[in-house]
C-alpha cells in the first residue's frame, strides 16, 4: 500500500489531465487509492516478474485512472441533472426565436463583411480550414510550405479578428 500512496501526485495529474473538475480532483483521487487497494487486498493485482515494479503499477494503476474518470463524467451529478418528480411534466421555456434570429443576422452580416475585406488568399486559407483540413494540408492545396502555410493562417485570422472588432 505504501508503493501505491507514493504515486499519490501521479495519480492526482492523470486525474487532472483527464478532465476532472477541481472541485471533484481529491475525491477521484480517493476512490483512485481505495479501488487499487481494495483490489491488492483481493489478490488481482499480479505484476509481470519481468518488468520492472515501478512501471508495472504505474501500468497498472494507469488503467484504475482511466476507467474511474470515464464513468465519472457519466454520473448525474456531474452531468448536473436535476431531478424532478415526473420529469413528463417538466416544458422548457422555449427562447424567443425573433430575438435570436435578429442577433443571428446580424453576427452573420458582420463575418460575411469582414470576410468580404479579407483578401482571396486568406479567405481561401480560412475557408479550408473552417472545412477541417489542418495545415499540412492548406499548404499542400495552396502550394506552400508548412511553415509559411501556418503562419499565413495565424495572420488571416487576426486581420479577421480586427475587422470583426470593428
Amino acid at each position: 500500500m505504501e508503493r501505491i500512496l507514493a504515486e499519490r501526485p501521479w495519480i492526482a495529474a492523470l486525474v487532472t489531465a483527464g478532465g476532472v473538475s477541481p472541485r471533484d480532483r481529491e475525491d477521484m483521487v480517493q476512490a483512485v487509492l481505495m479501488a487499487a487497494w481494495m483490489a491488492v487486498e483481493g489478490g488481482r493485482y499480479c505484476p509481470d516478474a519481468s518488468v520492472d515494479p515501478r512501471r508495472a503499477l504505474r501500468g497498472w494503476i494507469h488503467g484504475i485512472v482511466w476507467r474511474k474518470v470515464g464513468h465519472h463524467g457519466q454520473r448525474a451529478c456531474v452531468r448536473r441533472e436535476i431531478p424532478v418528480a415526473d420529469p413528463w411534466r417538466v416544458h422548457p421555456e422555449p427562447p424567443r426565436d425573433d430575438e435570436l434570429l435578429v442577433a443571428a443576422r446580424e453576427r452573420l452580416l458582420a463575418v460575411r463583411l469582414a470576410l468580404s475585406r479579407l483578401p482571396q488568399r486568406d479567405r481561401q486559407m480560412l475557408a479550408l480550414c473552417a472545412a477541417g483540413h489542418g495545415v499540412r494540408e492548406v499548404a499542400r492545396t495552396l502550394g506552400m510550405p508548412s511553415s509559411t502555410a501556418a503562419r499565413e493562417i495565424g495572420r488571416a485570422r487576426r486581420r479577421l479578428r480586427v475587422l470583426l472588432g470593428r
